[in-house]
C-alpha cells in the first residue's frame, strides 16, 4: 500500500478547510491520491477528535459520527482500523519514540501499511528523519 496517513490534526485542517498550513503543492498531491482512494486515517484519529469535542476543547459544529461518516463517503478518506498487529507493534517500535500512545500508534500504522504520515508533529518528524517512518512535515 502507498499513500499518505493524516495526523489528526492534518485531517481537521483538510477535512474543515483550514487550509493556510497547507502548501499548494501538497493540497494537490492529497487531491490526487485522494482520487485514487489512497489517502488515509487511522481509527485513533477519531478517538482524538472525539475526546478534544467531549472535553470541550473543539468544536467541530457537527456530530463526531457526522463528521467522521462526511470524511469517510464517497471518495473520500479511508478509515484504518486498529488491528491486533498495529496495537502490539505500536509497543515495539524501533528507535527513540515519545511515549504518547495515538502517536505511537499513527507511527505503527503507517510502518504497517507503509504510508507516508502527513502531520507537523516535531517528535513524530524527528522519529522519520532517524529513518524510522516516511514522513511529510506541514
Amino acid at each position: 500500500m502507498n499513500g499518505y496517513l493524516l495526523d489528526t490534526h492534518a485531517w481537521l485542517s483538510v477535512q474543515r478547510g483550514e487550509i493556510g498550513s497547507l502548501s499548494a503543492d501538497l493540497l494537490y498531491r492529497l487531491n490526487d491520491l485522494q482520487r485514487q482512494g489512497k489517502v488515509y486515517l487511522s481509527a485513533i484519529s477519531v478517538l482524538e477528535i472525539a475526546r478534544m469535542v467531549a472535553s470541550g476543547h473543539y468544536d467541530l459544529g457537527i456530530s463526531v459520527d457526522r463528521f467522521v461518516a462526511e470524511a469517510t463517503e464517497d471518495e473520500g478518506f479511508r478509515l484504518l482500523p486498529l488491528s491486533v498487529r498495529i496495537l502490539i507493534d505500536s509497543t515495539q517500535l524501533p528507535g527513540e519514540i515519545h511515549r504518547d500512545p495515538a502517536d505511537r500508534l499513527l507511527a505503527a500504522t503507517a510502518r504497517g501499511h507503509s504510508l507516508t504520515l502527513v502531520t507537523r508533529d516535531k517528535e513524530l518528524l524527528a522519529y522519520a528523519r532517524r529513518g524510522h517512518i516516511h514522513a511529510l512535515k506541514i
